[in-house]
């Protein structure tokens, strides 16, 4: 074989034969060599074969293998072998220097480049040559192109994983990405949600007008619920008319519950099915992991069986597993929705209180704080610590303050125009620490809008939690200042319940402290309370800022803060929350 390569190399580049055999003459059988035999493979195989010296460099092709990368066999003479592989290689290609030099021999799949361009799978086969004294010589490479055989695999694989009518994951197909995420969120302590869906009204209209329009609403159904989840989830067909679907990231009870919520609007909009408009909803059971089951066929009948739960409860639906979360999050969605809607009609559904701060040395009025309650239906009014956080959460708050602020801003007018003495008074609002952004709302910051309804703002505070006054942001010095010369004051509210930063508090046009919370209501009974509140006082007063302690319930918590210096209160013991109305009323036998 030493002289084998030239040989084959002679007849690569067009040089005739000198074997009867080749040149194709009949010949006796006895009289051909195992050579001859061996030269006719070389030249009419259908399998490529190069031979490269030991730096892999080629000095013999074959015809096949110009037929399969379209290369002419004489021009990579001399060429390194890497020129025809993809630069995105199996890392077993990347070894098969090293596998060479151990074992002589290499097998595995390339990913190569045809001459116009084009990558190809190949199966390769490489083996090493050596002389008698056992010094490596050559390398015989012999290869097939596989494209039609993984393309015929890759549709095998889509026939087994994927349903044939809606192009979504089988069954088969679910059960192997249920199993990768068990494995992954036991790894991880991570949580991941199954939602099962039901079409509430498929076997009617399969029934009424025939499979083909059956088909449709399915292949329309799998379209719409598809566009709800995010790329990484899981949408599968789990047989009839049922779905499944697969949220593996970021999964709490609540993110499954919304989820659901927007499958079901989905299927919300008519479906136009056999020439008319027909409506469909659905039904959806949730299942999380671990809670649920830790089994996957548990996990789907679970989901299955909270499916069955919520059809039956009505069309349109959905039911988690743990009924008592069910009813728990339903409750949520109930409120959420609640919410939405008294902040669509807000006059019909919140009312304002006024609530007087008192001078604690003359025990008159002299100043007010609006206080926003929400009615629902047949329920008692709502403080705003127990529906605020839910309008954050919804981002709903920064709508509510503008309310607030217009329905203050038209009763300081109104009290203005009649002369009444409540417009001497300074009315404090509390807001939210969202509507301190630029654009929090239609993309008006705070003091464009108070200079389009307010001529005058100067009886105008602006009270906000101190907790957001955590962080230093440059743009929040800025709205505030700008506040600042609008007239409009400004305070910090819950100074005893959240943390605040005095060094930043010092930058800032903060010029009244508002002080509640556990240490007001412990004042009365307790010295170092006192000297805590008198203490943060004097801090304030330091800083220009006046002090307000608010939650006053009755005399001896009023007379410890006398006795620490503090002038302004705020509480139940002088006057509880009222209408504008009773406010009038209560104001005049204040001023007998």
């Amino acid at each position: 074989m030493d002289d084998g390569p030239s040989r084959n190399s002679d007849t690569a580049h067009g040089e005739p034969s000198g074997n009867p055999l080749v040149q194709g003459l009949p010949i006796p059988r006895g009289e051909v060599s195992q050579r001859d035999f061996a030269e006719l493979a070389f030249l009419h195989g259908l399998v490529g074969i190069i031979i490269t010296d030991p730096e892999h460099r080629i000095l013999v092709a074959n015809p096949a293998f110009s037929a399969i990368t379209g290369y002419d066999g004489q021009e990579v003479i001399g060429w390194d072998i890497s020129v025809f592989h993809s630069r995105e290689q199996k890392p077993e290609y990347h070894e098969q220097c090293q596998h060479l030099d151990l074992k002589h021999r290499w097998q595995g799949e390339v990913l190569c480049r045809r001459k116009n361009g084009e990558y190809y799978p190949e199966l390769l086969i490489i083996n090493a040559v050596h002389d008698a004294q056992g010094r490596l010589t050559h390398y015989v490479r012999a290869f097939i192109d596989i494209s039609t055989l993984k393309a015929n695999e890759s549709q095998l694989r889509l026939k087994a994983h994927y349903d044939p009518l809606t192009g979504l994951a089988n069954r088969l197909l679910l059960n192997d990405r249920l199993a990768h995420a068990m494995r992954r969120a036991k790894r991880h302590d991570r949580r991941f949600a199954l939602l099962f869906i039901d079409l509430d009204c498929f076997k009617r209209i399969n029934d009424s007008l025939g499979h083909a329009a059956g088909d449709q609403l399915l292949k329309q159904t799998a379209r719409r619920l598809s566009r709800v989840l995010r790329s990484d989830d899981t949408l599968a067909r789990f047989g009839g008319d049922e779905f499944v679907a697969l949220l593996e990231h970021d999964v709490s009870s609540a993110s499954a519950q919304n989820v659901a919520i927007r499958l079901l609007e989905a299927l919300e909009p008519p479906f136009w099915i056999a020439g008319q408009h027909l409506p469909v909803s659905g039904s959806i059971g949730i299942a999380l992991y671990p809670q649920d089951s830790d089994d996957i066929d548990e996990l789907i009948h679970h989901a299955d069986a909270a499916m069955y739960a919520a059809k039956r409860a009505g069309h349109g639906r959905y039911a988690f597993v743990d009924k008592a979360l069910s009813r728990d999050m339903q409750a949520q969605l109930t409120r959420e929705i609640a919410l939405r809607e008294a902040l669509g009609a807000p006059d019909r559904h919140f009312r304002l209180l006024y609530q007087p701060q008192i001078d604690l040395q003359t025990g008159r009025p002299v100043g007010l704080e609006a206080l926003v309650r929400w009615h629902p239906p047949s329920q008692e009014p709502l403080l705003p610590r127990q529906f605020l956080p839910l309008a954050r959460s919804l981002g709903l708050a920064v709508r509510l303050d503008r309310w607030v602020l217009g329905q203050v801003i038209r009763q300081h007018q109104h009290w203005l125009m009649n002369d009444s003495p409540l417009a001497k008074l300074p009315i404090a609002v509390n807001i939210v620490d969202q509507h301190l952004l630029e654009d929090a709302f239609d993309h008006q910051p705070l003091d464009r809008f108070l200079r389009e309804h307010a001529e005058d703002a100067s009886w105008l505070t602006l009270e906000i939690a101190s907790d957001s006054l955590a962080g230093e942001p440059e743009e929040l010095q800025h709205l505030l200042r700008r506040l600042q010369r609008l007239g409009v004051k400004l305070a910090i509210d819950e100074l005893g319940d959240g943390y605040v930063n005095f060094a930043y508090l010092s930058r800032l046009p903060i010029r009244q402290a508002k002080l509640n919370g556990a240490l007001v209501a412990s004042v009365a009974r307790q010295e170092r309370s006192q000297k805590l509140i008198g203490g943060i006082h004097h801090l304030l007063a330091s800083l220009g800022v006046d002090c307000i302690v608010v939650g006053v319930e009755n005399q001896p918590t009023a007379t410890a803060l006398i006795a620490q210096g503090v002038t302004r209160s705020q509480g139940n013991h002088f006057a509880a929350p009222m209408t504008a109305a009773d406010l009038a009323g209560w104001y005049q036998t204040q001023q007998d």
